[in-house]
């Protein structure tokens, strides 16, 4: 059997389009089971990070998560509201720090159940080995496309 060929002059299959449909309903899809722990996709990203180290610079976050500082920000806000993070200096010139509280983690642990169901759900759905080789492929293009 061949393979159709794609037209990739064509808008439906524009890979900027397809890709941010996708995580799209991706994060809906994390959301829906998130949201009874009043935290977005989002914010257990950042949740998670912040947990996996002791501190964190605003900068050096918003690197690692691949978020534009100003929407970081935006995240951040009612974690910190909610005394989930803890964010420290800032002004001119300073460095702003960020760490998880403990009831950060208290609130991570609770949602963990959560995220491992979808987590669970989608990987599922696409296979194992197919999501292993997805997210190679999307790492390869992340890291090419960052030159």
């Amino acid at each position: 059997m061949m393979s159709k060929t794609l037209d990739f002059s064509a808008p439906e299959n524009c890979v900027c389009f397809n890709l941010r449909w996708v995580a799209r309903k991706v994060t809906q899809f994390f959301d829906a089971e998130l949201r009874r722990h009043g935290i977005r996709p989002t914010q257990e990203s950042i949740l998670v990070s912040l947990d996996a180290k002791e501190k964190w610079t605003m900068a050096e976050l918003s690197d690692w998560l691949g978020m534009e500082r100003t929407t970081l920000v935006r995240n951040l806000r009612p974690l910190q509201r909610d005394g989930l993070v803890k964010v420290m200096g800032g002004g001119r010139g300073n460095l702003v720090e960020l760490t998880i509280t403990p009831k950060g983690r208290e609130q991570l642990e609770k949602l963990m159940p959560a995220w491992r169901a979808a987590q669970s759900a989608v990987v599922k759905t696409l296979g194992e080995q197919r999501w292993s080789a997805v997210l190679s492929d999307l790492e390869t293009a992340a890291l090419a496309l960052n030159k």
